[in-house]
């Protein structure tokens, strides 16, 4: 064939894989691409376009109204990522090559990667005969295959219209949604969009029922018999159980170890004090079997579980170890495996870390017992586009988070292929006068497998000084013991926890694959849940910005007051996860060619058309049904309180309509705090409630408080702040999730407000720290001095580099990604000022040498984080407002 073939790949690195597995090209234009006698080769740096903005299509979309909705466009039209235009004349002038004759598609094997390829030809209007690179695996062998193998482009058109169909889907339920319910919702000082999206609502939702159990919950007292026997050998202690309980869905409080009533926990012990007692006990083996090599998600919950770290902090960590520091394969995986032609390259991998002092005997161990869960780790059919993170080699010039999450990668990847960890698990059962005991289930490690690999500082010696359960004797079946004491123990129940990030990226991942319907739930799993592992980080760091949610995930009055609007006006399936599920359904369609795309399209249009028309529609004095009353009025005694949009009213029941009542009103949005049906119901009971929690005091800081309700009025009395300074920011050992290694934060520097002397800054969960400052918060002094800077600032996570910048040179990087309140996104440097605060230092334009977009852009972020233009703490300040997050 005359003419050469134009290779185009989804980022840098494949283009490099290519090159060099291929061989014969040389680098042109400063590595713009790479050229030889039968190819071009260059890259794209993921997705290149995005379509086009509702007033770039129309400009009488640029106001937001009612009348304009739905915007349904006609043709979707794309338009280049400002900051990739030089790359896509890179890619155009090469696809308009007189000498270019077909061009082939090495964009990553799956849906964007089709879609990436196919914006770049549609926008270039590119002509030529397309072949699909269709790759599993990056090694030499597995690329050189994949060449000689390529399919004819048109063989993935389903997929590509599928890909295409995804993306305008996406654009018209979130743009619409997010209009229309903006328009309704939003109040008069509220500026800020009510952000709605098909994945992003969904997520929400999962955290705003979880917040409305807590809200809910009312703590109610129980009580728990523990009681103390003599073995001879040894003494013991079990805990009192009801054999015959059996579960209640609508009571789930109620346990087989916990007893309502005083009395017969009293009357428990009296018969036990001094009855014979018998007591059974099993043995068995009990093994927990290797982690899974880590896909993204499951980077992510592990650095969250054990750091504390948000998603987007793993991440950006996670890219700067591929792409800069190249110690670690592509992270944006789902693949938990490797491609069975990777055996050479494990091995290969475990040679080079044989001779280290840190990883050298876990290799010996390996060495000994032979690769394990070999079938699991490699398994062609598990890898999609890419495969599991794994290292590239050994390395010693990484630091702070950088080391951390390669040394996660690392363990894992040593784990993976290591034999279970093998227990004893005993447990004991006592029964003393007809009342039955348990003791355990107790564990004691009898062989660490992969759980050596993580640093307890000695696990063989912290094993065996944890306390142990001896056996009751040498020969199995009943024994006596001696009953010695017991006591009552006075508890009372607890609400459900809040749910973390580890929990959430979990609950995510899982999202759907329970629903009852199972073709639903089946089309849930193809899709990876809500979201995918390159864009969960982004999703959950997006309910903050939107300020749904706030920086510990808990939902914010305009998180839950949005998902409860949804499904009262009948619009929930923007919350469910069966929505995603639907549309799963419908691309598989698409993308067999079964269905057509402009019937896809067809109903996605009419979908939005409906959602419009609920959101344009509704009342806010009457969303829906009318639930039953949440209690009678505690003013007039004659009239109910009835649950409305925004408020609890006093209302009466006429013969057909309710009439308005005495003019009782209670707002739901309570200091911060949404005030739910069942808080309302219990304050209308009694008239008080005591440790009432949820509300926010000075500085946003979470309160607990008592509420009273008086003359038609709720007042908050006695509230008292939540401290909440981290396990790392008090200076402890403590340490999270499975790898218990009590490492010390991360020491980045002397600390420029207190020179000379030992202060240094710390790197804490939550924000950077002098020493010094800390020492002032551990103290509860009332006037606190000191370096600090939040982590997160205007939505952009700062690493312990940017901190080093500051302190080395005082001036960070430009660094790009800020955003501003109202959404802009802007680009600006840190510099440190001397009374040791931070300020923004915004790009200037090199032609007019004024304040470009993003500096225009940066200006309302000042809004957004502070009137001034200072992130960090003064020289002096009162407690505690220097502690607010950004």
């Amino acid at each position: 064939m005359e003419g050469k073939g134009l290779i185009i790949t989804e980022k840098p690195s494949v283009a490099r894989d290519i090159v060099a597995a291929l061989g014969g090209f040389k680098p042109a234009k400063g590595g713009a691409y790479w050229e030889s006698d039968l190819y071009l080769c260059t890259f794209a740096v993921g997705h290149l376009f995005s379509l086009l903005e509702p007033d770039e299509i129309d400009p009488t979309f640029k106001r937001w109204s009612l009348s304009t909705l739905p915007i349904i466009p006609s043709v979707f039209r794309l338009k280049p990522v400002p900051e990739h235009k030089q790359r896509i004349e890179i890619i155009r002038s090469l696809i308009t090559r007189s000498d270019v004759r077909f061009l082939i598609n090495a964009c990553d094997a799956a849906r964007e990667g089709e879609l990436i390829f196919r914006e770049i030809t549609k926008y270039t209007d590119a002509k030529q005969w397309v072949k699909r690179l269709w790759l599993q695996s990056m090694t030499p062998d597995a690329i050189r295959k994949g060449f000689d193998t390529m399919r004819d482009g048109t063989d993935l058109d389903g997929l590509g219209a599928s890909a295409e169909c995804r993306a305008q889907s996406d654009w018209l339920i979130g743009m619409n949604a997010t209009r229309v319910f903006s328009l309704r919702l939003r109040g008069q000082n509220d500026a800020a969009p009510w952000s709605v999206g098909r994945v992003q609502t969904p997520t929400l939702a999962i955290l705003v029922d979880r917040e409305l159990e807590i809200l809910g919950h009312r703590s109610q007292p129980y009580y728990r018999v523990k009681a103390n026997f003599d073995a001879g050998s040894h003494k013991y202690e079990g805990t009192w159980f009801d054999p015959k309980f059996k579960a209640d869905a609508l009571k789930t409080e109620l346990r087989d170890d916990r007893i309502a009533d005083k009395a017969v926990a009293t009357s428990i012990c009296e018969a036990i004090d001094g009855a014979p007692a018998v007591a059974t006990e099993t043995r068995e083996e009990s093994k927990r079997f290797a982690p899974f090599l880590f896909n993204l998600t499951g980077l992510q919950k592990y650095m969250a579980s054990r750091y504390k770290w948000t998603s987007k902090r793993t991440l950006e960590a996670a890219q700067r170890c591929y792409e800069s520091h190249k110690v670690i394969t592509y992270p944006r995986t789902s693949a938990s495996c490797l491609p069975n032609d990777y055996r050479g390259e494990v091995n290969r991998l475990l040679d080079g870390y044989a001779s280290d002092s840190d990883y050298g005997p876990f290799v010996a161990s390996l060495k000994k017992t032979g690769l394990q869960n070999q079938k699991r780790n490699f398994n062609d059919a598990g890898v999609s586009d890419h495969f599991a993170i794994i290292p590239t080699g050994l390395v010693r010039s990484l630091s702070g988070d950088d080391e951390r999450l390669y040394d996660a990668v690392v363990r894992r990847f040593f784990a993976s292929f290591m034999p279970p960890a093998i227990f004893d698990k005993v447990k004991r059962l006592t029964i003393a006068a007809s009342q039955h005991f348990r003791t355990g289930p107790v564990e004691t490690m009898m062989e660490p497998g992969w759980m050596q690999v993580y640093r307890r500082q000695d696990l063989s010696e912290r094993e065996e000084s944890e306390e142990k359960l001896p056996p009751l004797s040498d020969k199995p079946g009943e024994k006596a013991v001696k009953y010695v004491s017991s006591k009552i123990e006075d508890k009372m129940t607890l609400p459900p926890p809040r749910i973390s990030e580890a929990g959430l990226l979990s609950l995510m991942e899982r999202a759907g694959k329970h629903l009852e319907d199972e073709e639903l739930a089946t089309a849930m799993m193809s899709a990876e849940g809500l979201g995918t592992a390159a864009t969960r980080a982004d999703i959950i760091q997006n309910l903050k910005l939107k300020k749904y949610v706030d920086d510990t995930l808990r939902p914010t009055f305009k998180g839950i007051h949005l998902i409860e609007t949804l499904k009262k006006i009948k619009a929930e399936r923007l919350t469910s996860p069966a929505l995603t599920g639907r549309l799963e359904l419908k691309l598989a369609e698409v993308e067999k060619q079964a269905s057509r795309a402009s019937e896809y399209m067809r109903e996605i249009s009419d979908y939005v058309r409906d959602v419009v028309h609920i959101a344009k529609s509704f009342s806010v004095n009457d969303l829906g049904e009318r639930p039953e009353p949440v209690g009678t009025c505690s003013e007039c005694k004659d009239g109910s309180i009835y649950e409305s949009f925004e408020t609890y009213e006093c209302q009466k029941k006429g013969e057909k309509f309710l009439t308005k009542g005495c003019g009782f009103k209670v707002y739901k949005n309570l200091h911060g705090r949404y005030l739910d049906r069942s808080t309302m119901a219990a304050l209308l009971k009694t008239r008080q409630l005591k440790d009432v929690e949820g509300f926010l005091g000075k500085g946003g800081k979470p309160v607990v408080a008592e509420l009273f309700l008086e003359q038609g009025r709720i007042r908050l009395a006695s509230p008292v702040a939540i401290v909440d300074v981290t396990a790392a920011e008090q200076g402890s050992k403590k340490t999270y999730g499975s790898d218990n290694s009590g490492e010390a934060p991360e020491v980045i520097g002397q600390c420029p407000m207190h020179k000379p002397g030992p202060c240094q800054i710390l790197g804490l969960r939550n924000s950077f720290m002098c020493e010094e400052r800390l020492k002032q918060l551990k103290d509860k002094k009332t006037e606190i001095t000191g370096f600090w800077l939040a982590r997160t600032i205007c939505g952009k996570e700062i690493g312990s580099e940017i901190v080093k910048q500051l302190l080395d040179s005082g001036k960070s990087q430009v660094i790009k990604g800020f955003v501003s309140k109202a959404g802009n996104k802007f680009n600006a440097s840190l510099e440190l000022l001397p009374s040791g605060s931070v300020s923004f230092v915004f790009e200037k334009t090199e032609r007019s040498g004024g304040a470009s977009s993003d500096q225009k852009a940066g200006s309302s972020a000042n809004k957004f984080g502070s009137k001034k233009k200072v992130w960090a703490s003064r020289s002096k300040s009162k407690r505690p407002a220097p502690e607010r997050e950004f």
